[in-house]
């Protein structure tokens, strides 16, 4: 049975994202769900409800064909040459065997992901979008590590209780993920739950299998539970501080308030992961970039230019001039 769900685990690794929203469309049929596909999104509406999403995209610009399965301290490792592909096709596969194991949530699997969320914001602007507000919250399965719970600026100590408490997941901080987009349009609570993968977006990443079956299990208990509605509470600050450069060049520490949004801007410092190769292991380092716009997508839009070989997921905090 393992070795059966790792080969469909492996299979899903190898797939395009053309290919592996073809395939999941057709698993959804078979579910009994009546899927919608449109530019940017994979969409079916359950019978229970919370909604439990996924992206289709990985980093890797070499497509994972072949990969390994070897015993790593009594647990199965799975990796590849040309990077696996864990984050995010470890939330795939759990979606997968939810509907193989009868669960039926909605279910939303998103495209582009990796490059600011594309698929989500496509989704935002859709009538589906109104199917979220009778959500009790969203489950997202797009973190690493093992036992990591993310809420990203949702604010609802209630909700992050009940996340902890019904998991035994920590929360922990993250940077941006689809329910950064999802949640506070819908004004619904979500977390993103760790799915085993390690050294994310370098071809050094593996994926512990023991360690994503149990964040299925976890879900699959989740989905099981009664709970009233949690809303989407928007953090009012942010707690991070580091060292932005201003106009002049001159470095202060800063500690600020409120999300910028919604106003014209000169330019971002970004904070942002780079890999450092180690003893064979890439370690995350933190760096970063002084770029110039009119708004934060142009900012955005010309660090990515800078940096092609970076994702969304790699920045860490930015800082709007």
């Amino acid at each position: 049975m393992k070795f059966r769900e790792i080969k469909r685990f492996g299979d899903i690794c190898c797939k395009t994202q053309t290919e592996l929203k073809r395939y999941l469309y057709s698993v959804l049929q078979s579910g009994g769900y009546k899927p919608i596909c449109q530019d940017g999104f994979l969409y079916a509406k359950g019978e229970i409800p919370y909604l439990v999403t996924a992206h289709m995209d990985t980093v890797h610009e070499v497509q994972c064909k072949r990969y390994s399965v070897h015993n790593f301290q009594g647990k199965h490792r799975i990796q590849s040459k040309n990077g696996i592909g864990g984050d995010d096709r470890c939330g795939v596969w759990m979606i997968v065997r939810m509907i193989l194991d009868g669960y039926k949530p909605s279910i939303l699997f998103c495209e582009d992901e990796e490059v600011g969320g594309v698929g989500s914001k496509k989704f935002c602007k859709t009538e589906y979008l109104n199917d979220l507000l009778d959500m009790k919250f969203i489950i997202e399965l797009d973190r690493a590590n093992e036992k990591d719970a993310v809420f990203y600026d949702c604010d609802n100590p209630e909700f992050t209780k009940y996340i902890e408490d019904n998991t035994g997941y920590k929360e922990e901080w993250g940077s941006f993920s689809d329910i950064s987009n999802l949640c506070p349009e819908c004004g619904i609570a979500g977390v993103n739950l760790s799915c085993g993968y390690y050294n994310a977006h370098t071809t050094k990443e593996y994926v512990m299998f023991e360690e994503m079956e149990n964040t299925l299990r976890v879900v699959e208990k989740l989905l099981r539970l009664e709970c009233e509605q949690f809303e989407y509470i928007p953090a009012t600050y942010k707690s991070r501080s580091y060292l932005a450069n201003d106009w002049y060049g001159e470095y202060y520490s800063t500690l600020y308030g409120k999300k910028n949004t919604g106003y014209v801007i000169n330019g971002m410092e970004i904070l942002y992961n780079t890999y450092l190769l180690r003893d064979g292991t890439y370690y995350p380092q933190e760096d970063t970039e002084w770029v110039c716009g009119e708004s934060e997508d142009e900012c955005l839009g010309q660090f990515f230019q800078l940096h092609p070989d970076t994702c969304f997921n790699d920045i860490l905090d930015y800082y709007v001039m």
